[in-house]
C-alpha cells in the first residue's frame, strides 16, 4: 500500500482552508428572510447567522405578548434559512472533506 505524499496533504488541505474562507466571506453577504403573522413582523439574517433587520407593523404594537412571539417566529425562521443555505454552501466548498455541521458550530467563535 502506497503511502500518500505528506506535501500534496499538506496542500490540499491549505487550499480547503482558503475555500473555507471565502465561503465565510460570501455567507457575511447572503441575507435570507424571514416573517411571521403574515408579514407583521419580518427579519432579515446574513448567512452567519447575524441580525441585519427587524420589522415591526406598527398596528401590533398594542399586543406586547403577540409582538414577542412573532419575532421569535420570525428570527427562527430565517435563522433556519441562513442555516441550512450555509451548510450547503459549505458542502460544496468542502467537496466532501469535512462535515458543514462541524463548520457551523465554530463560525460564532
Amino acid at each position: 500500500m502506497e503511502m500518500p505524499n505528506l506535501g500534496d496533504m499538506m496542500k490540499q488541505i491549505q487550499q480547503a482552508g482558503a475555500k473555507m474562507q471565502d465561503v465565510q466571506k460570501q455567507l457575511e453577504k447572503t441575507v435570507t428572510h424571514g416573517e411571521a403573522g403574515g408579514g407583521m413582523v419580518r427579519v432579515s439574517v446574513n448567512g452567519r447567522q447575524r441580525l441585519l433587520s427587524l420589522t415591526i407593523d406598527p398596528d401590533i404594537m398594542d399586543d406586547r405578548e403577540m409582538v414577542q412571539d412573532l419575532v421569535l417566529a420570525a428570527v427562527n425562521s430565517a435563522i433556519e434559512e441562513s442555516g441550512r443555505l450555509s451548510q450547503e454552501e459549505i458542502a460544496k466548498a468542502a467537496g466532501g472533506m469535512i462535515n458543514p455541521a462541524d463548520i457551523l458550530k465554530n463560525m460564532g467563535k
